[in-house]
């Protein structure tokens, strides 16, 4: 629980006492290996899901089974909050690697952060911070080139790990193939992997088997026009 401990404690002044409740609800960790469904759209979800450790990602199918990602949960994410309404998902969520989670009822859930306004205001800025997420992806997606796509993806994913360590890393760990990365970023696997090349022949990465090395994150940013501001990272040590 270390990671979601630190992602909360980044939007709200609170400690490990105020999370020991929550620690002790009763849960459920369960392991999903890449591929297999979480969430299926269509469902009634009564539980919180907490990721634990790996990757998984959320996304919706069109008829013809084209794909498109909407977001990616790291570990320290917790996901599926619109589970406290008892709403029925509106789309499906699958394991991109081998992920653990904590799994919640979200009852349980709900009863434990009414008790404290802190905490709940701490689970309100996620909340907030997945729609900036969501916003920032329908503006790379919808106006940015192939470039600007695969450079602004790579910065967020960086900093959002970074929001559950607390530090910056340049060089981050991307555990899931290009199909996903295509898939997010509405292209094919091949301009995916010449855009990489590029970026990588402009001396802005360095790339090793399931590793990108940030080099110029600043003149990426320029480069991408990415504004790391949505994320609220304003605490980070960097």
């Amino acid at each position: 629980m270390d990671m979601i401990i630190n992602r909360i404690a980044h939007y709200a002044e609170i400690g490990i006492p105020q999370f020991q409740e929550l620690l002790s609800l009763p849960h459920r960790i369960e392991t999903r290996e890449a591929g297999q469904d979480i969430v299926n759209a269509g469902e009634t979800v009564d539980y919180v899901f907490i990721v634990e450790t790996g990757w998984a990602i959320r996304y919706q199918l069109l008829d013809d089974g084209r794909r498109q990602i909407v977001n990616f949960m790291l570990p320290g994410d917790c996901f599926d909050l619109m589970s406290l309404t008892k709403a029925k998902s509106d789309h499906s969520v699958s394991a991109a690697t081998q992920v653990m989670l904590r799994r919640i009822k979200s009852d349980d859930f709900l009863k434990t952060i009414k008790t404290d306004p802190k905490l709940a205001t701490a689970f309100w800025w996620v909340a907030i911070q997945e729609e900036t997420i969501l916003r920032e992806q329908i503006v790379r997606n919808g106006r940015m080139s192939a470039k600007e796509r695969v450079a602004s993806l790579i910065l967020e994913l960086s900093r959002r790990l970074s929001i559950s360590t607390g530090e910056q890393d340049n060089s981050l760990h991307l555990p899931v193939p290009r199909t996903h990365l295509a898939d997010a970023l509405g292209l094919s696997v091949v301009h995916v992997s010449r855009t990489l090349a590029w970026l990588k022949r402009e001396g802005f990465i360095a790339i090793d088997p399931g590793m990108i090395h940030i080099l110029r994150r600043n003149d990426m940013a320029v480069m991408a026009e990415f504004d790391d501001r949505h994320l609220h990272i304003n605490k980070l040590k960097y």
